[in-house]
């Protein structure tokens, strides 16, 4: 047998080799096949079964949302706030960049309790790059924006809990299953005593009553979702809000509203976060990274009030300097915006 042909028979048995890996590899990395329609039938089925069941359905919110053993979840989710001021489109504001810890653990009566932690940096209008001003674009004026802390806040989810009479958490409704996915919407809707009284509070006050209606949803592939082997799935969540005007951003009694569209998913930690966006997490908002020494509540909008006051005490607030004037808040067709 010639050395060339020798050469071209190994050249052949390499790719041949080549080819193989290859076609074993797209197999590891392939999607799950997909259900068939009987398939898809008896799924639709088994998760009658269980939401007939209030425990069931229970563990099933707690594989979806958290965890059905102790265990923490870390979620990031992309914030895109706008401004509905009664009239016109709605109006980009800016960005807010989330991280979440939530930390589940079984509790009594086929319950679970979760501590949430979640902080954000705001960043310009669907941009990862920080701001800690902004000029918002109905008054013309600069405001400063807090870095949202928040946590540990109590939630608990069980068979007899709902409409947020035992929890502060999101409250799930009807589970539904859409093709190949389950969807676990939850509803808050909340109308709260507003701590800071137009009367005494002027351009940072949105009235006597704080409105926060709040729809998240969380989705995961139906062969997960129901697989009473796996105590977490990874979901993926969207979400939209409307809330009456924080704070800060200083537009009073004015009509109109914040609207909030997010998107995100669960991730495995700190490690899957782009880069920029960990290094401005890090630099804003550090509780999150070391979740063991946070134990001490914090609350933004209680936290916000007390600055506030402690401004007022100090002779600094604004509102209250001579000459002060509210700035006149804009029609959306006076607007000068991007996009």
């Amino acid at each position: 047998m010639s050395i060339r042909f020798c050469t071209v028979l190994k050249q052949i048995r390499n790719i041949a080799l080549l080819a193989a890996a290859g076609l074993a590899l797209a197999s590891c990395n392939s999607e799950p096949v997909a259900l068939t329609p009987s398939e898809l039938e008896d799924k639709r089925a088994e998760l009658d079964a269980i939401l007939a069941d209030p425990a069931e359905r229970t563990r099933l919110i707690a594989r979806v949302m958290g965890s059905t053993e102790e265990a923490d979840r870390h979620a990031f989710m992309k914030f895109h706030i706008f401004g509905f001021a009664g009239d016109g489109n709605l109006i980009p504001f800016f960005t807010m960049n989330n991280y979440i810890i939530q930390t589940w653990e079984p509790g009594d009566n086929d319950s679970f309790n979760v501590q949430h932690r979640e902080v954000a940096y705001y960043s310009k209008f669907d941009t990862d790059e920080a701001i800690s001003e902004w000029e918002n674009p109905l008054t013309g004026e600069t405001v400063t924006l807090p870095h949202f802390v928040l946590g540990p806040v109590p939630r608990q989810y069980g068979p007899g809990i709902g409409q947020g009479v035992e929890s502060f958490g999101p409250d799930p409704m009807n589970i539904t299953m859409i093709g190949d996915r389950v969807y676990v919407p939850t509803l808050t809707r909340l109308q709260l005593p507003n701590a800071l009284l137009p009367e005494e509070w002027g351009a940072y006050s949105s009235g006597e009553v704080v409105y926060w209606d709040s729809m998240l949803v969380f989705s995961a592939d139906v062969r997960e979702a129901l697989d009473n082997t796996k105590t977490h799935v990874p979901a993926e969540m969207h979400m939209q809000n409307l809330v009456s005007w924080a704070p800060y951003l200083k537009l009073g009694q004015s009509p109109g509203r914040t609207m909030v569209r997010a998107y995100g998913q669960h991730i495995s930690g700190y490690d899957d976060l782009p880069a920029e966006i960990r290094e401005n997490l890090e630099t804003y908002t550090p509780e999150i990274f070391d979740v063991e020494s946070w134990q001490e509540l914090r609350l933004d909008t209680p936290e916000l009030v007390m600055a506030l006051n402690a401004q007022r005490e100090a002779g600094t607030l604004d509102i209250d300097q001579p000459g002060y004037v509210e700035p006149r808040i804009k029609r959306f067709d006076e607007l000068e915006l991007e996009n």
